[in-house]
């Protein structure tokens, strides 16, 4: 390994042609006001020991890793340092102008911008990813008459379409302010960009990529500063040869980078699961890099890249499960995201992962998947278990799956987790529990509507078999049968409650029941007509009623629409 490494300042490294290159694949700049107040406390706490003791003290700031290209380095770890600081001076360089000080100005300017021989001015620092950050830089370097606070920057130009072009015109904006509240003086800002610029750090450079790579694993090995998918991409863009190049591999990353994005940028959870199925549940003292590291030959690389992109792809349909390939997958995975359970997913990555393989039928994957969907209706939304419980179970047999992918695996799922389904009578009494209202408080959330939509949506499209008149949740909505009450706890069970097209349940208001079975008349769903042709001679619906109906539909839920065996 060939490198040099050695303590300079500030101040030494952001000067003469030194240019330093972000590029994309490099994750997005995640500092907020926590780390900026935390730089800025450091800035103070030496400000202060200056000014008591009249002695040179200097402040240590880690170490930047840097490859060194022609006329520039990329940095490998130190971006968010780096960033920062850019930013810090590029504040200072606007106050300075405010203040109408054009040779500090310049001063400050030149560790911001630079010439390459003969060649028009540069910024330091070049983030392909995040365009603020060199506009902000080439603004502050700017020299502008008359410049007050509501023209800083020309803000119609600012680019903020990613959280990262936010955060770093926040951190302009914190600085600034911090530098026109407390700095009273021009002595006292010169003051400060002098402590920044004598800031030491390790320089750590070299020509060979794969060195800074390695120097990057050793400073990271303990995963402080860096969550597991930095490290992890680090390992792979270091041993993703000779099949795949970086070029090519840094590529990939990126798709799965994408991928995350639509999946609310979980990459750290997707990481998880991923790990999970494969090897085990990571743990606070051995995380997803860990794991991955140990369990992965450094020639088998690039057959995890090609299997985290895959998986990545398959992650999307936990988010959007329209995107299912068939409508079995995509209700199961829709009742997943209703009731917000996550743990299954090492499982359902397994199973997806060994039917592409061909080691499972399409038939053989319907079958397992509606299965945990019924099996999650009973312990989950019913019985309200915590998944927790199961949490151990479900990921020992995520990893039997991939590691088996048989008939007989698929059928221990069953005798594995049938051991915690509930019997009837606890099934039962549980589902009394159940409810929905929009008055009643202990009901009225968002979680209760969607659920009992859920719960009668499912019942009616198993009662039409034929699938004639599929149900469709966003037209219909919920009718309480006895009218709906703030105190009374009858009023919002399962048994009160009916499915209905909004034209009609909007006609409805507080009418009598006699009342409401004429406008019930008008639906065409079977559950509707059903009830009518049960309770439609009633003439009164009260707690008795309701009481009966909650039982008949619970037993219909346990044995048939949800049924596990």
């Amino acid at each position: 390994m060939s490198f040099d490494a050695h303590e300079e300042k500030i101040r030494k490294i952001f000067s003469g042609d030194a240019q330093f290159i972000i590029p994309r694949n490099q994750r997005k700049y995640v500092w907020e006001e926590k780390q900026w107040k935390e730089l800025l406390g450091d800035i103070e706490y030496i400000m202060n020991r200056k000014r008591d003791s009249n002695k040179d003290i200097s402040h240590f700031l880690g170490s930047f890793v840097l490859q060194e290209k022609e006329t520039s380095y990329e940095i490998i770890d130190g971006q968010q340092r780096i960033t920062t600081l850019f930013i810090i001076l590029s504040a200072i360089c606007i106050r300075l102008n405010e203040l109408e000080n054009k040779e500090e100005h310049g001063k400050t300017r030149q560790y911001l911008s630079g010439n390459i021989g003969l060649q028009s001015q540069f910024m330091r620092l070049k983030n392909k990813s995040i365009v603020n950050v060199s506009f902000i830089m080439s603004q502050a370097c700017e020299y502008r008459q008359n410049l007050d606070k509501n023209n800083l920057l020309y803000k119609n130009l600012l680019n903020k379409e990613s959280d990262g072009n936010k955060r770093v015109v926040q951190c302009l904006y914190f600085y600034y302010n911090y530098f026109s509240e407390e700095c009273r003086t021009l002595e006292d800002l010169v003051a400060i960009r002098e402590v920044i610029l004598d800031m030491k750090v390790i320089h750590i450079a070299s020509e060979d990529e794969l060195d800074c790579y390695d120097i990057f694993e050793i400073l990271n090995a303990r995963g402080v500063d860096l969550e597991d998918s930095e490290l992890l991409k680090n390992f792979i863009f270091k041993y993703a040869q000779p099949q795949y190049s970086i070029d090519r591999a840094k590529e990939i990353w990126t798709k799965i980078e994408k991928n995350m994005g639509q999946c609310n940028g979980n990459m750290e959870q997707f990481l998880s699961h991923f790990v999970t199925y494969r090897f085990y549940k990571p743990t606070k003292d051995e995380g997803v890099f860990r794991i991955i590291k140990a369990n992965t030959s450094k020639n088998e690389v690039n057959i995890l890249l090609d299997d985290l992109l895959n998986a990545s792809e398959r992650y999307i349909i936990f988010y959007h499960p329209e995107r299912a390939d068939n409508a079995v997958i995509e209700k199961s995975l829709r009742f997943f995201a209703l009731v917000n359970h996550r743990q299954f997913r090492p499982l359902f990555m397994a199973l997806m992962d060994a039917h592409e393989r061909g080691y499972f039928t399409e038939k053989q994957l319907n079958s397992i998947c509606t299965y945990l969907k019924n099996f999650s209706f009973a312990y989950t939304l019913v019985m309200k278990n915590s998944s927790n419980n199961i949490d151990t179970k479900i990921h020992e047999l995520s990893r039997e799956i991939y590691l088996q992918h048989s008939e007989q695996i698929l059928n221990k799922i069953k005798i594995e987790l049938n051991k915690f389904y509930p019997e009837y009578t606890e099934f039962e009494a549980a589902f009394f529990n159940i409810g929905f209202s929009n008055k009643n408080k202990k009901y009225s959330n968002s979680n209760n509507r969607k659920r009992m939509r859920y719960i009668h949506g499912e019942i009616e499209e198993y009662e039409q078999s034929t699938n004639e008149l599929t149900c469709n949740f966003k037209e219909c909505n919920l009718e309480h049968i006895m009218n709906d009450s703030d105190n009374n706890a009858f009023t919002s069970r399962v048994g009160n409650i009916l499915l209905l097209s909004e034209h009609i349940n909007n006609s409805m208001g507080n009418a009598s029941f006699d009342e409401k079975k004429i406008k019930l008349k008008k639906s065409n769903l079977l559950t509707v007509k059903k009830f009518l042709d049960r309770y439609g001679d009633l003439e009164e619906w009260n707690e008795e009623k309701i009481e009966k109906r909650t039982k008949a539909i619970a037993k219909l839920a346990y044995n048939k629409v949800w049924k596990i065996n």
